[in-house]
C-alpha cells in the first residue's frame, strides 16, 4: 500500500533538544549524499493517500480526515513542529470553539483508550492504567487527555478513500490557552492538531511502512475558497525545479525529535547581519537551535537576533520616511501606517548549510486585521529557540526525508497543486 497525499487547509510545539557533539558529522552527510539519488527515490507511485490541505485564517493550514465509527469530520492543524495528533473530545472541561463542534468519542464503535502497558505510551502517563497525553506547545496552548486508538480515514488520489485502523492519538478534554482558537473565536474551524515529528507516536512513524518517512507539501498565498493543496507521503512526495528555481537541499540534524537545521546566517538585500551564528545553533544546554515548524503562523527569533533585524529593517525603512507606529496600536511589534506602496520594502535571505532561502517583501510584511503593514517575523518568547514558521514557508514546496535527514525545497505557484 502507497501512502500518498492529505488534502491540507493553511499552524506551535517545540521541545528541547540536545545538540550533537560533532557538528562536523551533519558536513559529512550532507557532502556524501546522493542528490540524484534523492530525486530519483520520489517517483510517484500509484494510487497514493493525499489528505486535503486548505487555508484557516491566521496564516494556519488545516488537513482534512474523518475520525471514528461514525465518522466525524475533522480539521486539524497541520504541525510539523509536534509528534503529538490530538482532537477535541465533546465533554471536555476546558475547551476552545469549534465551528462544526467536538469530536464525541463516547458515540464511536471503534474508540478504545491505550493502556498504559503498550510501547507507545511514552512518556509514562497514567490513570487507572490508562495513558494520557499532557503537552505544551511553544505559544503556551495547553492540551491533556485520554491517548486512545480510532478509525482515521483519509482521501485518496483519484478518488475513493483509505482506512487506517487502531491508530494512537489523543483527545483534547482539557484544553487551555488554544492560541489558534483564541484568535479565530467562532470562526476557528481546527479541533486540534495534526503532529508530523518524529517521535514514536507521530503519523509519520506510526505509518512508516506507508508513509517511508517522508513527506511534503506545499502552502498557497491565495486564500480564495476552494483552493486546496495536499500533504503527500513516500512514493507520492515529490520535488523537482521549475521555472521559479532550483531545488536546494540542506541537512536535518539527526537523531532529534524535531526538525533543526543548520542557519549560518541572515542577509538583508544582499548584506550580511551582524548576527552571532551562535544564536542559530542547537546547543548542549538545550538552548538555540532553528526548527521548521509549519503549526506556527510566522517565524520567530531569539531576541539577540531578532533585535538585529528588526533594527535594520526599522533603519532600512526610516531613511524612506516610514516610522512603526506605537507597540500599543497592534498586537505585532513593528507596524506602519498608511502604507500602500510596498515595492521599496527590503528582503531577507535565510542561509542554511548549502542552500538559502530567499523571503522577498512580501513574505516579510502582510497588512494586519487594521489594516496596518506589519513585519511578520516575532522575537521568540522562548529563551534560545528560533523557528520557521508558515508565512514564510509560502509558495514554496518543502520535502522532508528523515531516513536521509534532509530537507528540500524549492519556490513553486501552490495553488496549481
Amino acid at each position: 500500500m502507497t501512502m500518498g497525499r492529505i488534502k491540507l487547509i493553511p499552524r506551535y510545539s517545540i521541545d528541547s533538544m540536545l545538540f550533537p557533539k560533532n557538528l562536523s558529522l551533519l558536513e559529512n552527510h550532507f557532502k556524501s549524499m546522493s542528490f540524484v539519488d534523492a530525486i530519483n527515490s520520489t517517483k510517484q507511485g500509484n494510487k497514493a493517500l493525499q489528505p486535503k490541505i486548505e487555508y484557516a485564517l491566521d496564516n494556519a493550514y488545516v488537513a482534512q480526515m474523518k475520525i471514528g465509527t461514525p465518522p466525524y469530520s475533522a480539521l486539524l492543524l497541520v504541525d510539523t513542529g509536534s509528534d503529538e495528533t490530538w482532537v477535541q473530545g465533546e465533554g471536555c472541561k476546558n475547551c476552545f470553539q469549534v465551528r462544526d463542534g467536538n469530536f464525541n468519542y463516547h458515540m464511536s464503535g471503534s474508540y478504545h483508550r491505550l493502556s498504559c502497558d503498550d510501547p507507545l505510551c511514552v512518556p509514562k502517563i497514567c490513570e487507572e492504567n490508562f495513558c494520557r497525553y499532557e503537552i505544551i506547545y511553544y505559544d503556551g496552548t495547553y492540551s491533556a487527555g485520554p491517548i486512545s486508538t480510532e478509525t482515521f480515514t483519509f482521501a485518496m488520489d483519484g478518488g475513493g478513500s483509505i482506512d487506517y485502523h487502531n491508530l494512537v492519538f489523543g483527545v483534547g478534554l482539557d484544553n487551555k490557552n488554544v492560541e489558534f482558537a483564541q484568535k479565530l473565536g467562532s470562526r476557528n474551524i481546527a479541533s486540534g492538531i495534526f503532529g508530523l515529528g518524529v517521535g514514536k507516536r507521530s503519523f509519520l512513524r506510526q505509518l512508516e511502512a506507508d508513509t517511508d518517512l517522508r513527506f511534503s507539501y506545499c502552502f498557497p498565498t491565495n486564500h480564495e475558497p476552494g483552493i486546496y493543496t495536499y500533504l503527500r507521503f513516500g512514493k507520492d512526495a515529490t520535488i523537482s525545479g521549475n521555472d521559479l528555481g532550483i531545488v536546494q537541499t540542506t541537512p536535518i540534524i539527526p537523531g532529534q525529535d524535531r526538525y533543526y537545521v543548520q542557519v549560518l546566517k541572515i542577509s538583508m538585500n544582499g548584506k550580511d547581519l551582524p548576527i552571532d551564528k551562535v544564536d542559530f545553533q542547537l546547543r548542549s544546554d538545550s538552548r538555540g537551535g532553528f526548527v521548521i515548524a509549519s503549526g506556527t503562523s510566522q517565524t520567530f527569533l531569539v531576541e539577540s537576533a531578532y533585535k538585529v533585524v528588526r533594527d535594520e529593517i526599522v533603519s532600512f525603512l526610516q531613511a524612506n520616511n516610514l516610522n512603526p507606529m506605537p507597540r500599543s496600536d497592534s498586537t505585532l511589534e513593528i507596524c506602519y501606517k498608511d502604507v500602500q506602496e510596498t515595492e521599496n520594502l527590503p528582503s531577507l535571505t535565510i542561509h542554511f548549510l548549502g542552500a538559502k532561502l530567499k523571503l522577498e517583501s512580501s513574505r516579510i510584511f502582510a497588512y494586519d486585521a487594521n489594516h496596518n503593514l506589519c513585519m511578520f517575523i516575532q522575537p521568540s518568547p522562548q529563551q534560545g529557540l528560533n523557528i520557521l514558521g508558515a508565512f514564510q514557508q509560502k509558495d514554496h514546496r518543502f520535502l522532508i526525508d528523515v531516513k536521509t535527514s534532509t530537507m528540500y525545497f524549492v519556490p513553486e505557484n501552490c495553488h496549481n497543486n
